[in-house]
């Protein structure tokens, strides 16, 4: 495993140009060519996480949450037809991962009392609403996406409350969530409920790849958010 100083900024350099080729390739790329490229740039994130990895509780969650991520991916990217269920399954894995980090990276009691609350509440809150909106459209898909995304939220709004710790960390869930954004309004206008709004945002939407533009990086910047470069360490 890495250790060192030198060796840590020197994988990280890598880590993040090849992160920056795979972005441009995203763009460019379709068909099959898009789908490989796609799911390496997940790959390629889990792989440096491991390579940094350290016998941490907040290592052991992140390389949870890039497991669940890359198994997430292979039914959305891979698969053809794609398994939504199961990928918002492991999806929703992957955010209450990071949620654990959040929570117990905070050493205030009563703000993790707080965020406890907090997530149990609105996880509760989210599932009712949808229930109601939905109404006999609701189906398990929509349940589990929706209690997925208000994690996500969540954990942006947490991460950034602390974004002095890891702005890696904020700005790449924060990212993250534009993506799943760009996603759910699509999926919303195809099986739940549609608007000239709604349509008029999709149509703009659809003349780039949004959804990866947003989910390289982010991708990338939550793989690198505990990376410490400034204490050296033992070599390699």
């Amino acid at each position: 495993m890495l250790k060192s100083k030198k060796s840590k900024k020197i994988a990280t350099s890598v880590f993040l140009l090849l992160e920056f080729l795979l972005f441009l390739l995203v763009q460019k790329s379709s068909g099959i060519k898009l789908t490989i490229v796609s799911y390496f740039v997940v790959i390629l994130s889990s792989v440096f996480l491991f390579l940094n990895f350290e016998k941490t509780r907040e290592y052991i969650l992140m390389q949870i949450a890039s497991i669940t991520t890359l198994l997430a991916d292979y039914f959305l990217v891979v698969l053809n037809p794609i398994m939504d269920l199961p990928a918002m399954c492991f999806f929703s894995l992957t955010q209450i991962c990071y949620f654990l980090r959040l929570y117990f990276e905070s050493k205030n009691e009563k703000e993790k009392r707080l965020h406890l609350i907090f997530w149990i509440t609105f996880s509760l809150l989210t599932i009712g609403v949808t229930l109601l909106i939905l109404n006999k459209k609701t189906d398990t898909l929509s349940l589990v996406s929706m209690f997925y995304y208000i994690n996500l939220v969540l954990n942006v709004i947490f991460a950034f409350l602390h974004f002095s710790k890891s702005k890696a960390l904020a700005i790449g869930l924060l990212l993250f969530l534009l993506c799943d954004t760009v996603i759910g309004l699509n999926i919303m206008a195809k099986s739940y409920i549609t608007s000239d709004l709604i349509e008029k945002i999709n149509r703009f939407l659809s003349k780039m790849n949004w959804a990866w533009f947003f989910y390289v990086p982010s991708q990338a910047l939550l793989a690198i958010s505990l990376i410490k470069l400034d204490k050296e360490k033992s070599s390699i």
